[in-house]
């Protein structure tokens, strides 16, 4: 594959404000982390000879509909609350805090993100936490529809040390296909992300389309165990209500939701409370009696 040209991102940068070159052709640069991206599933393919085949999970192909995506490019293209997401979740201070089960039972942290697209929250993470502390037994999964699946991992491959990237090669990656709301599809995941410490999530809840947005809470819930969480980061502009749906959902199964305001995700990257906000979902741990 050619390499694109890369354009670093700086802290005042804004999907808004990029020219069609700089949101589908360029390759985005976040911190040394640097994601491909394009106009569409054909345009990924055209250019990379890539097709959508399926990551480490085995699925027949009899329901190609369920791959179907409202809005086809979402997945291919960076958007501000992947990053947002990422600056955030591989903060020090929120990574400790997200990831004390796992310390407690010494062992190393997993994330698994729901509709990664390049993967860029993920790698993010991968590569802020995984160097500062060398997680050992790190692992980070990204999921995705069938036909994205292949762009989220070349963006894995190409961000590993082994690559010339920042993530170190102590720091498993894992890509495979997700469908949210196919109980079968999470019981499919290999043991070693079937119950990760922490969920990502970034401008999942674009839709206005409840069903969408039900499923989404279900593959959540299934996943989040408990004294785990999820966190999603949102753009307030889209779809504000789907928002408000998927975390009533969740609360009236007995998840906390603290809101975080964008503004204090980390200081490398303001974000207006007005635009952004990020969730953190969490599934509390059993009363002792």
């Amino acid at each position: 594959v050619q390499a694109a040209p890369r354009r670093a991102m700086a802290s005042t940068w804004r999907r808004n404000r990029l020219s069609f070159r700089e949101k589908f052709v360029d390759a985005c640069d976040v911190d040394g982390v640097v994601v491909r991206q394009y106009a569409s599933s054909e345009a990924f393919v055209k250019a990379t000879g890539t097709t959508g085949t399926t990551g480490t999970t085995t699925r027949d192909d009899d329901d190609a509909a369920d791959d179907d995506d409202a809005v086809p490019a979402t997945g291919f293209t960076v958007w501000d609350a992947s990053v947002l997401l990422g600056k955030y979740v591989g903060r020090e201070r929120t990574w400790r805090r997200l990831t004390k089960k796992a310390r407690e039972d010494a062992r190393g942290p997993t994330t698994l993100e729901l509709g990664a697209g390049t993967g860029l929250a993920t790698l993010l993470v991968a590569a802020a936490r995984g160097s500062a502390e060398g997680e050992a037994g790190m692992v980070c999964a990204m999921t995705d529809l069938k036909r994205v699946v292949p762009l989220t991992r070349m963006n894995a491959r190409a961000n590993k040390a082994e690559s010339g990237g920042r993530i170190p090669a102590s720091v498993a990656m894992a890509t495979t296909t997700l469908r949210w709301g196919r109980a079968e599809d999470v019981e499919r995941l290999p043991e070693a992300i079937r119950r990760p410490d922490v969920v990502l999530g970034a401008d999942l809840m674009y839709t206005s389309d409840e069903g969408v947005i039900r499923a989404l809470a279900a593959t959540t819930m299934a996943l989040v165990g408990p004294g785990r969480a999820a966190v999603f980061a949102a753009c307030k502009e889209h779809r504000p209500e789907s928002v408000e749906l998927f975390a009533s959902i969740i609360e009236a199964n007995g998840f906390e939701v603290t809101r975080v305001p964008a503004s204090e995700a980390h200081p490398d990257y303001p974000a207006s409370n007005e635009e952004f906000e990020l969730l953190e979902c969490w599934r509390p741990r059993p009363r002792a009696d």
